[in-house]
C-alpha cells in the first residue's frame, strides 16, 4: 500500500505545482474532468437536486466507494466552514446518537456524554461486545493493549456507568496520540476482525487507487499523509467524536476534518482515523467552487466517499453492487438533512 502511495506521490510531482498556479475554471468543466459527473444542470442543483454514483468496482478487496454532486445557496467559503464542523445528530433519520467537537489537548472529560444507558439494541450490542472482549479476543476494533485495558476496566461485566468510563480513556488516548501526531498517530487494529489492520494505510491505498480523484486532491491529500509523508507543519483540522448507529450496531467514531482553499475553491477531507467495529475507516472527501445564482453567491458542490469494512472481503458482483446502492442512498439522506439545515428544503 505504501508502494502504491510512493509511486503516485512520484507521478505527480508536477502536477501538484500546476494545481496551485492554476487560473480560475467553471467550476462544472472542473468537475467533469475528474469525476464521474458529466452531465450537470446547475440550475436543477440549485433546486435542492442530488445526483450520486456509485463507485466502480475496486481492486482493494474491502473497500467500496461513491461520489456525490449538489449545490447550496452559500457562497464557497462558508459552504466548506459550515461542512467542516456539520451536526447531524439534530436529525432522527440519521440515528446519531452524540456528536461533539474535541479540543486540544482532549482528555477523558470530553467523552463524559458517552452515555450506555438505554434501551436501544444498537447501544446494548456494543455493550455487551464490549464487557465480552478479553485480553487477546474481541469483537471491537481494538490494539492488544486496548484489550487489556477494557478487559481489566469492565471485568466482564456489562455496567453502562463502567463502560462509558473504560471507552472515554481508549478513545481519549487514541484522539490525543493523533492530535500530537497527525495520521501518523493513527495505530492499528491488533484484536478484532481481520487483527494487524492500519486504517490510514487502508484510506490511503482506495484513494490512490482512483488516481483522477487523488490527482485532483493531491494538494490536501498531501497535506494530511494520505499521500506521501505527511506536511510539516500539517493542516489543523476540526477534530470529532461520534456515536452512531451502524447497521443496527452502536459504533463509535474519531474523526478529523481538513480544509485547504486552493485558488477560489476549497477541499476538505473528512477521515475517520478510529472506529470501534462494524467497518475499519471512511475518509469524505468535498471540492467546493463558487456559483452565482442570480445575484447571490452560491457554491457547487462534490463529495467522494471511500469506506473499508471487512465484510465487502467476501461479497462479489451483484452483492457487492447492492451494498454500493445502500451506502450511496445514505449519503443522499445525509446531504438532503445538510440541504435542510441552510434551509433549502
Amino acid at each position: 500500500m505504501r508502494r502504491l502511495a510512493c509511486y503516485l506521490v512520484a507521478g505527480m510531482g508536477i502536477a501538484f505545482a500546476a494545481v496551485g498556479s492554476a487560473q480560475t475554471q467553471d467550476p462544472v468543466e472542473a468537475m467533469k474532468s475528474f469525476s464521474d459527473f458529466q452531465q450537470v444542470d446547475v440550475n436543477r442543483l440549485l433546486g435542492g437536486d442530488i445526483l450520486v454514483e456509485r463507485g466502480s468496482l475496486m481492486d482493494f478487496p474491502s473497500g467500496i466507494s461513491g461520489q456525490t454532486c449538489f449545490a447550496v445557496p452559500l457562497s464557497a467559503e462558508q459552504t466548506a466552514k459550515r461542512l467542516q464542523v456539520w451536526d447531524p445528530s439534530p436529525h432522527a433519520d440519521l440515528k446519531v446518537y452524540a456528536f461533539h467537537a474535541l479540543p486540544v489537548p482532549c482528555g477523558p472529560a470530553d467523552f463524559q456524554s458517552l452515555d450506555f444507558k438505554s434501551s436501544l439494541y444498537s447501544i446494548r450490542w456494543l455493550l455487551q461486545k464490549t464487557s465480552a472482549t478479553t485480553a487477546s479476543k474481541s469483537d471491537l476494533n481494538v490494539a492488544r493493549d486496548e484489550a487489556q485495558a477494557l478487559a481489566a476496566c469492565l471485568q466482564r461485566r456489562p455496567d453502562p456507568s463502567q463502560a462509558s468510563t473504560c471507552w472515554a480513556a481508549l478513545l481519549s488516548n487514541r484522539a490525543a496520540r493523533f492530535q500530537q501526531h497527525g495520521v501518523d498517530g493513527a495505530f492499528p487494529y491488533e484484536v478484532g476482525p481481520g487483527g494487524n489492520v492500519a486504517p490510514i494505510h487502508l484510506l490511503s491505498s482506495m484513494v490512490s487507487e482512483q488516481t483522477s480523484i487523488a490527482h485532483e486532491f493531491f494538494p490536501l491529500l498531501k497535506q494530511i499523509g494520505l499521500i506521501g509523508k505527511q506536511a510539516s507543519p500539517p493542516l489543523t483540522p476540526f477534530y470529532y467524536w461520534t456515536f452512531f448507529d451502524a447497521d443496527h450496531h452502536g459504533t463509535i467514531s474519531l474523526g478529523a476534518v481538513y480544509l485547504l482553499a486552493v485558488g477560489d475553491h476549497y477541499q476538505l477531507a473528512d477521515v475517520e482515523y478510529y472506529v470501534s467495529g462494524e467497518y475499519y475507516t471512511s475518509a469524505t472527501l468535498y471540492e467546493i467552487w463558487p456559483l452565482q445564482a442570480g445575484d447571490k453567491p452560491a457554491a457547487l458542490v462534490w463529495r467522494g466517499d471511500y469506506f473499508a469494512a471487512p465484510m465487502l472481503a467476501f461479497t462479489k458482483g451483484t452483492e457487492r453492487i447492492a451494498y454500493g446502492a445502500l451506502m450511496m442512498q445514505d449519503i443522499k439522506r445525509e446531504t438532503h438533512d445538510f440541504q435542510i439545515d441552510l434551509g433549502m428544503k
